[in-house]
């Protein structure tokens, strides 16, 4: 992938005229016609011109050799990255398995494109499904109540109950329910990806002493990888825990496998019984149980239907079956691609040659390769430079022999390039929020909605060339070793295109310098920043989440370079969130709600810890928050006269998982705000009183919030 050349001559033409035309006065003050019909001023022109290219190409050479260097080492630009998110499609009609006759089956072919809305100001963002859904009958094949001790080696060793249809009211647990106690549905059809809502006719208020609010009962789904049962995403449950007749919807992973139990093979879905909080959704109060239960919730009947589905999707475009034209039959042809940058290709994404008008099933497939230094002369591959979009067959090179060698087959003359699909787009602007994505770009038969569930992350812009060359020398001092902080640093942003900014905290032994446990020697610990949008000025605390997806990446990618001796670690910042209530007198010739606004924008940008600070790249870690800062940034507003007063208030995370932000507390304005290690700042809200000068020293004044 090439660098581009950047233009760096920083005087114009008429600049240089210009100059020469000052110092006309000072030379030659006899000279008084300074008009371009007078031959001298023709003469200035003339040099200008000339002076302008010499400038030009002088300062062309180092960045030049700078550039050719950086392409000696094998140092390309980082292509921008898509965001990823689910996309879950809703039907207008359900699929069940109550219908006589065939199983009826829906698919959402992979390549179907949902889009956010298109307003006035912003563009729609695209995102693209990976992947086929196949919404399918969920054939309920068997219902059992298991009972016994949940850390039993194997279902198959406890007290197994199946359910029976002819029950006036079947108990899903036991008699009194005990830690362990499970219900299970189990499916004959491959529901993966599917939302099923199961249907049930409950015995109302049978199960004494449950709390409909909070319900004792988690939802699980076999994995059939690591031998274990994961939590079920429970989009909505109106029968409040089986208590009451209603609909439970459950969001099934991508994956299911089926597991032998109680002699039937099915892929199984279970509601186990548990008073443990740590099993159950938090509810943000850190001493609220669930309630024990004195009696089990019982059902007359369950049925299930498919209401909709849930899928991969990415922000990108995808093209496909291009035909870039003939070849020619010469070595080291160049064919060009329609749009650009290209995205890193994928699996099923290569050159396909063929003759013309032939089926692309009976089509040569061709591979992408770096570059043609291992390349024989049959092998059927190509090099694709993903900044210009330029495909590259092989070359023919003179030997020191005399002889040619070829690099890479070439294919026969009238023979036609098509590339087989390739993905465009990306970037930060597809990192949007959960609800977002809701239009479809296509009408499909029984879809009623389309909507985002999952905040979408890991979208990254293309890299600068500045951030190349920064690259390089990091590249070049750690040769991709982590040694020191600096190294962890920049190598995390490498594990992980969610990584928007990482931070090392070293060990220590100077317990004075925090309140938060040390990093104990041998230990280091890196902190993650997600990448966010640029035009989320306000993260809120599900925003600065990190995927467990991302942490895992990043700690893989360590790893494999970290020192023997040293013990990893991988989270996130504990977050400070700020909130300032300031007093100001606007300029009397300013719109108050106008200088509020930009007030409030100059303080959200500059205590983001992406792009704030005092240099725009995050604010620093252990940076303390002080009054002059919050002065600083108010005063730089264009219409504020003078600052009358500011408080500062901090609240931090009281439950991760829900991201509950807890009480504000004031703070001294004389000693600010100490960030301890580890901690980072973010906004939450910024309260401007706009106080008219004619109203200085009085009560009278309007808020803007």
């Amino acid at each position: 992938m090439s660098l581009p050349s950047p233009d760096l001559d920083t005087r114009s033409f008429q600049s240089i005229v210009d100059d020469v035309k000052r110092q006309i006065g000072l030379r030659c003050p006899e000279w008084t016609d300074h008009n371009v019909s007078d031959p001298g001023v023709t003469l200035i022109e003339l040099f200008a011109s000339m002076t302008e290219m010499a400038l030009f190409r002088m300062n062309q050479v180092p960045e030049k050799n700078y550039i050719k260097f950086l392409e000696m080492l094998g140092i390309s630009l980082e292509m921008p990255e898509p965001a990823r998110t689910d996309l879950r499609f809703l039907l207008s009609r359900f699929i069940d398995d109550s219908v006589e006759g065939e199983t009826r089956e829906l698919t959402i072919p992979t390549g179907e494109v949902a889009a956010t809305l298109r307003t006035e100001t912003e563009d729609a963002i695209e995102f693209t499904t990976e992947a086929d859904l196949h919404l399918v009958r969920p054939k309920m094949q068997s219902m059992l109540a298991v009972v016994g001790r949940d850390n039993a080696p194997d279902e198959e060793q406890k007290k197994t109950r199946p359910f029976k249809a002819d029950e006036e009211a079947f108990r899903i647990f036991s008699d009194t329910p005990a830690f362990g106690d499970a219900f299970y549905v189990g499916f004959e059809t491959d529901v993966s990806g599917n939302i099923v809502e199961l249907v049930a006719d409950c015995v109302t208020t049978a199960a004494v002493g449950l709390n409909e609010s909070y319900p004792a009962q988690v939802w699980e789904v076999w994995n059939g990888v690591s031998t274990r049962w994961d939590r079920l995403p429970v989009i909505d449950d109106s029968t409040f825990g089986f208590n009451r007749t209603g609909t439970v919807q459950l969001a099934m992973p991508w994956e299911l496998r089926p597991r032998v139990l109680a002699g039937q093979s099915s892929y199984w879905v279970r509601v186990r019984y548990t008073t443990d909080a740590q099993d159950l959704p938090p509810r943000g109060i850190e001493e609220e149980r669930p309630d024990r239960y004195e009696s089990s919730p019982a059902v007359r009947g369950i049925t299930a239907r498919t209401i909709g589905g849930t899928v991969k999707a990415s922000n990108c475009t995808v093209i496909r079956y291009e035909n870039m034209g003939q070849s020619d039959g010469t070595p080291g042809q160049i064919f060009q691609l329609a749009y650009k940058p290209v995205l890193t290709l994928r699996p099923g994404e290569h050159l396909l040659v063929g003759p013309q008008g032939a089926d692309y099933e009976e089509w040569e497939e061709w591979t992408a390769v770096e570059d043609f230094a291992e390349s024989g002369a049959e092998d059927h591959h190509f090099a694709l430079d993903s900044l210009t979009g330029e495909v590259f067959l092989g070359p023919s090179i003179l030997q020191p022999d005399g002889s040619r060698r070829q690099y890479g087959k070439i294919p026969e003359k009238g023979m036609v390039m098509v590339f087989s699909a390739y993905r465009v787009g990306g970037g930060t602007g597809g990192n949007v929020r959960e609800g977002k994505v809701r239009v479809l770009k296509s009408a499909k038969p029984y879809i009623a909605e389309v909507v985002n569930p999952i905040i979408a992350t890991g979208g990254r812009d293309r890299e600068t060339l500045e951030r190349a060359k920064m690259r390089t020398r990091e590249i070049i001092r750690i040769r991709n070793r982590a040694v020191t902080a600096e190294d962890y640093e920049f190598l995390a942003g490498k594990g992980s295109s969610g990584v928007g900014r990482a931070h090392c905290i070293q060990p220590t032994t100077h317990p004075s310098r925090s309140r938060k446990p040390l990093v104990r020697p041998g230990t280091v610990r890196v902190l993650i920043i997600p990448q966010l949008s640029r035009a989320l000025t306000m993260p809120r605390p599900a925003d600065l989440g990190v995927p467990a997806a991302t942490i895992k990446d990043v700690y893989a990618f360590l790893d494999e370079r970290r020192l023997l001796t040293a013990t990893l670690e991988v989270g996130e910042p504990d977050y400070v969130f700020l909130s300032t209530e300031i007093s100001l007198v606007a300029d009397p010739r300013a719109d108050a709600d106008i200088v509020a606004n930009r007030v409030q924008e100059a303080l959200f940008t500059y205590f983001h810890p992406l792009f704030g600070g005092p240099n725009g790249e995050g604010w620093p870690f252990r940076r303390a928050i002080t009054l002059a800062d919050v002065y600083a940034q108010v005063g730089s507003v264009r219409g504020v006269a003078f600052l009358l007063d500011a408080k500062l208030y901090t609240s931090k995370i009281q439950n991760r998982e829900e991201g509950l932000l807890g009480a504000e507390q004031i703070q001294s304005n004389a000693e600010g705000i100490r960030l301890e290690e580890g901690e980072m700042v973010c906004s939450r809200s910024h309260r401007i009183r706009v106080v008219p000068m004619s109203a200085v020293g009085a009560d009278e004044a309007g808020t803007k919030a």
